[in-house]
């Protein structure tokens, strides 16, 4: 089963993709977000193109667990995105990935993607556990 992370972002969308039993998560593409319906098609192709089963979202929450305005931002991305697609989408707690990957010295043109790896990754360690 093939999962796609998601780390979205009001100007790039970092995406990344599992391996085929859904064990392993690589990095893919990051997508310029310039206009949310044009990021929502390019976001539903690929998961044809993949053959994805469910997306996975990185959901960013305040260190208390709570909710922050960006959360709110990333449901209605979320919402949006179910109207175009036709698998489950599941939320993965973001917490501190970006900058995880920036830490570990990815190239800054390839951060989202390394973030939404991440978000993937936490999410297939806890299905395979």
């Amino acid at each position: 089963m093939r999962h796609l992370g998601i780390d979205y972002g009001e100007k790039r969308i970092g995406i990344a993709v599992s391996d085929t039993e859904g064990r392993i998560a690589f990095p893919k593409k990051t997508i310029f977000n310039r206009d949310n319906r044009r990021g929502l098609e390019e976001i539903a192709n690929l998961i044809k193109e993949e053959e994805v089963s469910k997306a996975i979202i990185g959901l960013p929450l305040a260190f208390n667990g709570s909710d922050t305005e960006e959360t709110k931002t990333v449901r209605k991305f979320a919402e949006d995105l179910s109207k175009n697609i036709s698998i489950a989408i599941e939320f993965e707690n973001e917490m501190l990935t970006s900058r995880m990957a920036e830490r570990a010295g990815i190239k800054k043109e390839h951060v989202d993607e390394s973030a939404a790896a991440l978000i993937l990754q936490s999410y297939l360690d806890k299905l395979n556990r």
